[in-house]
């Protein structure tokens, strides 16, 4: 072999010898990386660190790790939502791994007002199946709280409406010729003899349109009736109690006649604002339906707030009336009445 061939494969061998050298490396670098990839999402997989769509609650997490995340959702504000990712789920979990914590029992009884708030937001934003997972989540930290019975309840009024509506329009579009029959709000009516004390007349409300109960604002009504829910509701004295007469019942223009009231239910004081020498009004809306009974109670103001509101409807419940009549037949009619609470 002469020297000039020799030098030519030595140089080839060479080149080679480069290029896979260059391929090893290449290789090598490109799993270095992936494996450092790898390390890093396996790690925030691992931590326990909470999601934006929801936590990772590392199995076997112990309080001081699900304190702390429940502690990060209260600063976030995030009492009841996202599902799996809030205050309510972390401190439930707490408790049920240690049915007895203290910290966790009264972090719930403490932000419980704020969450029922939040749950009826969620109501008010027509979100049904949120709204109903909220509830759930108040029920397992306190069943027995009334503010979930009147949550409950205004759900299920959205949700008759909502059927309502659905129906009525149903109804509506075969028959596009047939215009309704517009049923317009009767005066509220003059109390019977059942009042204790002379009746104060009070300016008619202007006509309402008949609308679905609304609750009461649950985390203000919960403060409330902390300390009610718990004690019977003693009997106050007929003189203690004294409801403001509304104004007499008349016929308007399309001849409709308003209900008249033919029993009155007189509310008991509560004791906690008798304790305290607490006094004030609660103005009620109601719906008084063909039968004769109430449906609907609300209450549309008062002073002070949240103190005789419960007392004031449950009487206003419990009253019956002739029904409001339009063209000789009964109908439903919208009301407003004020009671006052005097000692």
């Amino acid at each position: 072999m002469s020297p000039v061939s020799s030098r030519r494969r030595t140089q080839g061998v060479a080149r080679y010898g480069l290029l896979i050298v260059a391929t090893l490396m290449v290789a090598g670098a490109a799993v270095i990386y992936w494996k450092i990839i790898g390390r890093d999402e396996g790690a925030t997989a691992t931590t326990g660190v909470v999601a934006a769509t929801g936590p990772v609650i590392r199995e076997g997490a112990d309080t001081a790790e699900l304190l702390q995340h429940a502690r990060e959702a209260m600063s976030d504000g995030r009492l009841l939502a996202p599902s799996g990712n809030n205050a309510f789920e972390f401190y439930l979990a707490v408790l049920k791994r240690e049915p007895g914590n203290q910290v966790a029992q009264d972090a719930l009884r403490e932000i419980f007002p704020f969450a029922a708030h939040a749950a009826e937001q969620s109501i008010d934003a027509g979100d049904e199946a949120e709204s109903q997972r909220e509830i759930e989540l108040l029920t397992r930290a306190d069943p027995k709280n009334y503010t979930l019975t009147l949550l409950q309840a205004k759900l299920e009024d959205q949700r008759a409406v909502a059927q309502q509506n659905a129906k009525r329009e149903q109804q509506a579009s075969p028959s596009t010729n047939r215009a309704p029959v517009a049923v317009s709000a009767p005066a509220p009516v003059a109390p019977t003899t059942a009042v204790v004390t002379p009746p104060t007349p009070a300016p008619a409300p202007a006509p309402v349109v008949a609308k679905p109960a609304v609750a009461l604002t649950p985390a203000e009504h919960a403060l409330a009736q902390l300390h009610v829910e718990s004690t019977p509701v003693e009997a106050a004295p007929r003189a203690a109690v004294r409801p403001r007469a509304v104004a007499a019942a008349t016929a308007d223009s399309n001849g409709a006649v308003a209900p008249t009231l033919t029993r009155r239910v007189e509310p008991a004081y509560p004791p906690d604002a008798r304790r305290t020498r607490r006094q004030g009004w609660v103005d009620v809306t109601f719906t008084v339906l063909p039968d004769g009974t109430v449906s609907g109670a609300n209450v549309a103001d008062a002073d002070p707030r949240y103190v005789f509101d419960r007392a004031a409807l449950t009487a206003v419940t419990r009253w019956q009336f002739t029904p409001g009549m339009q063209d000789g037949k009964p109908v439903a009619s919208p009301m407003r009445q004020r009671i006052e609470f005097r000692l």
